[in-house]
């Protein structure tokens, strides 16, 4: 590592602590009652890097990385069975980014939180300790963590949870918005679109191919849609528009770990820019899905046999 380079990373750790030392400075116990504060001042935002979240689901590993959030999970929580050799490397998948963003926003807000306990008793009473609780860490720079908070479990009419962060002796209440997040399953995290935001009205053609159904082509033409071979057949404008609003907008069931190692389905949409993009999906396998792959997407996707259904249809069915 170059000196330059040293200088730069000391500077950044030596900004980090310091943000952490002001912080807790300013959100010390003995200044916190009855004042608003948040739980990670949004100054600090910027440094977030990583996020975990431990919950009744176990535990949400979050890592930014070029300026968007992944999902972290090991191979092994991805292998089709016990005789499969996959290495224990991370994988990462996309996630919501607007879930992340909400997630810090509800972190950062302002609010008064009311005082409900400040012993060490009162903290194994309602349970808010590190064996019991739901728990988020969020860290920046080298691993430091900006916040560790745990969440207690809701109040009897779900209303309310108990937070603490780790080290402070008291104890608050706030209406419960953490669940939503330290009760969330991995899925709930995934963006699985298999598109980015595209209109229907940039796609120019599309070409299906099914291995039972045999391939047929849907082109735009003349301000109506036209499969050729078959011009003089009337085809429905808006029940095609309506199927490729169907395919912009699918998202999988959950992210495979592998592509489809035989190709049954075949969908290939050219736009009018002149890219194009094709999804292959594979037969169906014994837990009744399908595994596809998106040209130009180093991610693999799983499908439902409904979805698939409704991706493959023949031509007949775009027809008057």
């Amino acid at each position: 590592m170059t000196y330059k380079r040293k200088v730069a990373v000391l500077s950044l750790v030596i900004v980090v602590l310091s943000a952490i030392y002001i912080l807790s400075l300013v959100l010390d116990p003995e200044n916190r009652k009855g004042a608003a504060f948040a739980w990670l001042d949004s100054s600090l935002l910027i440094l977030a890097d990583g996020v975990e979240i431990y919950g009744p689901g176990g535990r949400i590993a979050l890592k930014r990385r070029n300026d968007a959030w992944f999902y972290q999970a090991g191979r092994s929580d991805y292998q089709p069975n016990e005789n499969t050799a996959f290495d224990q490397s991370l994988l990462e998948f996309p996630v919501k980014q607007e879930r992340v963003r909400d997630l810090f926003a509800l972190l950062a807000k302002r609010e008064v939180y009311p005082v409900r306990a400040s012993s060490p008793e009162g903290i194994e009473k309602l349970k808010v300790t590190e064996e019991y609780a739901s728990r988020i860490i969020v860290r920046g720079g080298a691993g430091l963590p900006l916040l560790d908070l745990l969440i207690g479990s809701p109040d009897a009419l779900g209303r309310d949870v108990h937070l603490r962060r780790t080290g402070w002796n008291q104890i608050y209440s706030a209406e419960d918005n953490f669940s939503f997040f330290t009760e969330s399953m991995p899925r709930s995290w995934y963006d699985l679109r298999l598109f980015p935001q595209i209109a229907t009205g940039s796609v120019q053609q599309v070409e299906i191919s099914h291995t039972d159904m045999g391939s047929y082509i849907l082109r735009r033409g003349g301000g109506r849609w036209i499969i050729p071979g078959k011009e003089n057949a009337s085809v429905d404008t808006v029940r095609v528009e309506s199927w490729l609003r169907l395919i912009l907008e699918a998202e999988g069931d959950d992210f495979g770990l592998y592509a489809p190692e035989e190709i049954e389905g075949t969908i290939s949409i050219w736009f009018g820019d002149g890219t194009n993009r094709t999804i292959q999906v594979g037969p169906i396998d014994e837990d009744k899905n399908r595994r596809a792959s998106i040209s130009g997407s180093s991610f693999f996707y799983v499908f439902s046999e409904r979805t698939f259904f409704a991706f493959f249809r023949s031509d007949s069915y775009f027809f008057d």
